[in-house]
C-alpha cells in the first residue's frame, strides 16, 4: 500500500476537534468524541437529570517539557547532580498544574454553578473532583449521558462527545465519566498532536481502540511466560546451561558474584497482578534444589487495593509468573531482601496506575487513582459482587528503590493520552531514585498474543501481517525495557548469546507515541546508519525520531522453576526482567554499603557507556509476517544495548557520585 493510500485512510478515522454547534457566550469546542461505541456494549436509557456522580477533571499539568532536562540533571554521569535525587515534594510541586489553571478552571465551575465548597482539589493539585447532577455535567459538557450496558452484565455513565470552553483547551487534559470505557472492552483514542511521528503511525495514534488481549494478570494475559517441558531431573550443573537456565548458568553467564550484603532500606521490588501468585511450596521445592542456605523463603508481601495471595487455583497459568519472578529474584540477591507488591482482587482487575497510586500518594486523586482513566483502572470500592469494598490505596507503601515489571500491554491497547500521563509518573519516580525494569514482551515487533494492526481497518489481526505492535510501558522513555537471550544449543556460558528465538522472540522496535529520548539519539542514529532497513513507515515508525525499545536484555530461554508440584521450563521476558533488577539492586547495595545513592534511571549513563554491556549480534525478533529486525553490532530494536557485563557495571556506577 503506497504512503499516500495510508494517508488518506487512516485520515478517514481522525476524531476532529471542531467547534460546538451549541451556541453560548462562552464558545464551546469539542474535546473528546466518540463515533462507534465498543464491542459488546449498547446504549440504554437516558440518565434521569437528578442522577447524581462524580465528575473529575484532570488538569494540565507544569514544566513536563522540562522533564528531559531534569532526568539527565540527576542520571546523565556528567552531570554534576548525579545521583542527587529529588524528594517526593520537590517532584509534586515542581509539576503541580500552575496557579493559572488552577484559578481557570475553578473560576469555570463556579460561573457555571458549581460551588467552590463542592469542589475538591487533589493532593497533587492535578485532579479537581465535584459531584454534579446529570442535569448540571450536561449543561457544563454540553453532553447527553446514557446509561450503556455491556453483555457480561456491566454498567457504565457515559456519553458520546463533550465539550469545554475554548479558552480552556489548553489547562484541562480530560474529564471523567465521558467518553471512556473499561479496559476489558477497549477505548477510544483521543486526538493527540505528536509533530515527530509520520503521517500513517500519526494517523494510528487517532484510531478506534481495539480490545487488550487479556487483563494485567489472568490466565489468557499474553504477557505472562510461556510454559516449557517439565523436567524429571533439574540439574545445577553449568554443562547444561544450553537446555536448562538455573541460578549458577545466569552468574557465571554475567559474571555475578553470590550477594554478600543486606541493607534494610534495599530490598528488590517485584510487582505482581492478582489472580497470579506465588505457590509457597513450589518455593520451597525450588529453594531446596537450588539455594539451599536461603534465609527468606517468603517476600515481604504488600496487598494493594484487596490483593490476596490466592490459593484456590494452582498451575502455570496462576503460578508460572510470579512463581518464576520470586524463585530466581529471592536466589540471585540473597540475602538481600524482596519485596512483593500484589495488586488487585479477585473480581476487579488492576492496572499500572494501580500499583502506582499505591507507591505514591501524589499521584493519587481524593479516591487514590490519578490515571487519566479510571474506567480503565480497578476502581474501589469495587461495586461488583464479591468485590473489595475498602478505599483504593494511595501511597500506603514504601517504594523500594528497583522494581522488576514482568506484565506488559500493548501501546496501541490504550489512549496516546493515558499511556503518556501514566510515563510521566515513571519520570518521576526516575527524579526520587527509582529504577523501574518493564519486560519488553515476547512476540518480536508483535504485540500481545502475536497480534499485529491490520493497514486496512487498523483492528488487530492474527498477526500473519500488518503494522509492528510494540509494547507498553516498554516504549515509555523514563524505564528500562528489558528484552531477551538465548544460550544457543551446544554453546555454554562462555559462548556469546543470540536474541531469544525459542519459543519467544525478543519484544523490540519503535514507539508510535514517544519522541526519542536525548539519550538514545547516537545509537538509534548508529543503528539506521549502519543497518538497510527493508520497511517503511506501512510496516512501522521509521522517522528515527522516535523511541526505541528495548534498552538491555538478558537471558529469557530454558529457565528451571518449580511449579505446581514439579520442576518445568519457562520462556520469555518474564526471566530475563527479574534477573536484571538482581543484579541493579545488588550494585545499589554495594553503593548504599560507601554512603551513596541508588542508581536510580540507568538509561543515560548504560548507553553513554554501552561498553559495560555484551554486545548481541545474532538473532532476530520476527513478528507480522515478517523476519522483524535484526541483532547487529551496537544498540538494536531486539535485544538493545545487550547483555548485563556484572563486574563493569559495577565498577562503572561505584566510579561516579
Amino acid at each position: 500500500m503506497r504512503i499516500q493510500d495510508i494517508v488518506r485512510l487512516f485520515a478517514a478515522l481522525v476524531v476532529a476537534v471542531t467547534a460546538s454547534p451549541l451556541g453560548s457566550s462562552t464558545r464551546h469546542v469539542v474535546h473528546e468524541r466518540r463515533s462507534v461505541l465498543p464491542h459488546n456494549w449498547s446504549k440504554q436509557s437516558r440518565l434521569p437529570p437528578t442522577a447524581v456522580f462524580p465528575v473529575r477533571i484532570g488538569l494540565v499539568q507544569q514544566n513536563l517539557d522540562r522533564a528531559d532536562e531534569f532526568i539527565d540533571q540527576v542520571s546523565h554521569p556528567l552531570s554534576a547532580d548525579y545521583g542527587k535525587h529529588w524528594s517526593a515534594e520537590k517532584v509534586a510541586e515542581m509539576f503541580s498544574p500552575s496557579a493559572e489553571t488552577v484559578f481557570a478552571v475553578k473560576s469555570w465551575l463556579h460561573a457555571s454553578g458549581i460551588e467552590p465548597s463542592r469542589i475538591r482539589m487533589s493532593k497533587s493539585r492535578n485532579w479537581v473532583e465535584f459531584n454534579a447532577t446529570t442535569a448540571e455535567a450536561e449543561s457544563l459538557l454540553r453532553a447527553q449521558y446514557h446509561m450503556y450496558h455491556h453483555e457480561a452484565g456491566h454498567k457504565h455513565v457515559a456519553c458520546e462527545e463533550y465539550s469545554i470552553p475554548s479558552h480552556l483547551v489548553e489547562h484541562i487534559d480530560i474529564v471523567t465519566p465521558t467518553v471512556h470505557f473499561d479496559k476489558k472492552v477497549g477505548s477510544p483514542r483521543r486526538v493527540q498532536k505528536h509533530e515527530n511521528l509520520p503521517s500513517p503511525i500519526l494517523e494510528l495514534n487517532k484510531r478506534q481502540l481495539p480490545a487488550p488481549h487479556g487483563l494485567l494478570g489472568s490466565p489468557d494475559d499474553a504477557s505472562n511466560p510461556k510454559q516449557g517441558a517439565a523436567i524429571e531431573n533439574a540439574l545445577m550443573s553449568l554443562d547444561n546451561c544450553d537446555t536448562m537456565i538455573t541460578p549458577p548458568c545466569l552468574q557465571a553467564l554475567y559474571n555475578v558474584p553470590p550477594g554478600s550484603k543486606a541493607a534494610q532500606n534495599n530490598t528488590l521490588g517485584v510487582v505482581e497482578f492478582t489472580p497470579q501468585a506465588f505457590s509457597q511450596s513450589d518455593m520451597n521445592k525450588f529453594f531446596t534444589q537450588f539455594a539451599p542456605g536461603i534465609t527468606q523463603t517468603s517476600p515481604n508481601t504488600n496487598l494493594i487495593d484487596g490483593a490476596i495471595v490466592q490459593t484456590q487455583n494452582q498451575s502455570f497459568s496462576f503460578n508460572g509468573e510470579s512463581n518464576l519472578d520470586l524463585q530466581y529474584a529471592m536466589t540471585l540477591i540473597a540475602p538481600q531482601q524482596v519485596t512483593l507488591f500484589q495488586v488487585g482482587d479477585l473480581v476487579s482487575s488492576a492496572s499500572f496506575n494501580n500499583f502506582l497510586d499505591a507507591i505514591d500518594g501524589s499521584y493519587c486523586n481524593f479516591d487514590g487513582g490519578d490515571s487519566t482513566d479510571p474506567n480503565v483502572d480497578g476502581q474501589y470500592p469495587s461495586n461488583l459482587p464479591g468485590g473489595f469494598t475498602g478505599p483504593k490505596n494511595c501511597g500506603g507503601f514504601t517504594s523500594t528503590k528497583v522494581y522488576s515489571v514482568s506484565y506488559s500491554s500493548n501501546e496501541a491497547d490504550l489512549t496516546s493520552k493515558y499511556v503518556q500521563r501514566q510515563c510521566m509518573e515513571y519520570m518521576k519516580l526516575g527524579l526520587q531514585g527509582v529504577t523501574m525494569l518493564f519486560s519488553s514482551g515476547d512476540f518480536g515487533v508483535a504485540g500481545n498474543g502475536d497480534q499485529c494492526i491490520d493497514s486496512q481497518t487498523l483492528a488487530f489481526n492474527n498477526g500473519s501481517s500488518g503494522i509492528f505492535n510494540p509494547s507498553f510501558p516498554g516504549t515509555c522513555p523514563y524505564i528500562t525495557s528489558v528484552g531477551a537471550t538465548q544460550i544457543n544449543n551446544g554453546s555454554s556460558v562462555r559462548t556469546p548469546e543470540s536474541a531469544c528465538e525459542r519459543v519467544i522472540f525478543s519484544g523490540g522496535g519503535f514507539s508510535n507515541v514517544f519522541a526519542m529520548p536525548s539519550y538514545q539519539q547516537s545509537a538509534v542514529t548508529s543503528y539506521f546508519s549502519n543497518n538497510k532497513i527493508s520497511y517503511g513507515a506501512d510496516r512501522f515508525n521509521n522517522s528515527q525520531k522516535v523511541r526505541g525499545f528495548p534498552d538491555v536484555s538478558a537471558n529469557g530461554a530454558n529457565y528451571v522453576i518449580a511449579v505446581d508440584g514439579k520442576f518445568a521450563l519457562t520462556f520469555g521476558t518474564s526471566a530475563s526482567t527479574p534477573t536484571f533488577a538482581s543484579m541493579v539492586n545488588m550494585i545499589n547495595e554495594e553503593r548504599l554499603a560507601v554512603n551513596k545513592t541508588s542508581v536510580g534511571f540507568m538509561n543515560p549513563t548504560l548507553y553513554v557507556n554501552p561498553t559495560v554491556m555484551n554486545d548481541i549480534t545474532n538473532g532476530g525478533n520476527q513478528g507480522c509476517g515478517t523476519p522483524g529486525f535484526n541483532s547487529t553490532k551496537g544498540w538494536d530494536p531486539v535485544t538493545g544495548l545487550g547483555t548485563p557485563n556484572y563486574p563493569a557495571m559495577l565498577k562503572l556506577f561505584m566510579s561516579l557520585p
